[in-house]
């Protein structure tokens, strides 16, 4: 089943903004550029949870496998399909 919502990309999107973040999930601490592109439909409102999502999940404060629990069982409990 193909996600409901198509995410922008970096190649779709005219935000800069946006095209930062999702190059930021790519390399970085997230590797996932599939929800930002989601929530990047609205560039304030991923600009404004990155940093949320930072605070939470990032410098290795939940182990990698509980976080990846995580991401499976929120795209789940959203019928996506990640």
């Amino acid at each position: 089943m193909a996600s409901r919502i198509q995410p922008v990309t970096e190649d779709t999107t005219s935000d800069a903004g946006v095209k930062e973040r999702l190059a930021q999930a790519r390399d970085g601490w997230w590797n996932d550029t599939q929800m930002f592109g989601v929530i990047g439909r609205v560039p304030a409102l991923l600009n404004s949870v990155v940093p949320v999502f930072e605070s939470f999940f990032g410098g290795g404060r939940i182990e990698p496998h509980i976080f990846e629990m995580m991401r499976l069982k929120t795209g789940q409990i959203n019928d996506c399909a990640y």
